[in-house]
């Protein structure tokens, strides 16, 4: 009996979730070893997301397993996997699953690089109960250096003229210029 079938000890439906996250140079097969042991084992990808950050791939997932399904057993296999290719992994099990909500509103700053930046931007969201769901970010080098963020956030409609007031002034002071536009909640 192979491996992934002496992980898997029931043929139930999944009912374990788990999120993974990995870092390391980008190579090609990255997410094709990693997505092929979760496979082997009758893991089920749920959310995936990935990014390449300066030439370092980046990935962030979650997934559910077999119930039953030895933890330290897969999480063994999914290290030696990441070892191989050089990534740094961690798996943990998720103990509540509450996707609820989606992004209300797409927010694009840019502007000279300025330490700090992310964090005042962030905080004035948080202050007014703005939730980040995606975010990017990008330094364009150069004599001036600019940066670039895209934030798509979850805001409760009466927020969102008051926080536009507090992000213009926070863009402000940093310099950027920034854009705040509601998005089209569509069903696909």
């Amino acid at each position: 009996m192979g491996y992934a079938r002496a992980m898997r000890r029931s043929q139930g439906p999944a009912s374990d979730h788990y999120a993974l996250a990995l870092v390391g140079v980008d190579r090609p097969g990255i997410v094709a070893s990693v997505t092929g042991a979760l496979a082997a084992l009758g893991c089920n990808l749920e959310d995936v997301s990935t990014s390449l950050l300066r030439g370092h791939f980046a990935m962030v997932l979650e997934f559910s397993a077999p119930s039953g399904t030895e933890y330290s057993g897969m999480r063994s296999e999914l290290l030696g996997r990441a070892a191989s290719l050089g990534l740094h992994l961690e798996v943990w099990p998720l103990s509540d699953r509450d996707a609820h909500g989606s992004a209300t509103h797409v927010l694009r700053l840019h502007g000279p690089d300025r330490l700090g930046l992310v964090a005042t931007i962030a905080a004035t969201l948080a202050g007014h109960g703005a939730n980040i769901r995606e975010m990017t970010c990008a330094r364009e080098s150069g004599p001036e250096p600019t940066y670039a963020v895209t934030m798509e956030i979850e805001l409760a409609a009466p927020a969102a003229s008051r926080l536009e007031d507090d992000l213009r002034r926070a863009a402000g002071s940093l310099g950027l210029r920034l854009a705040l536009e509601p998005l089209e909640q569509q069903i696909i």
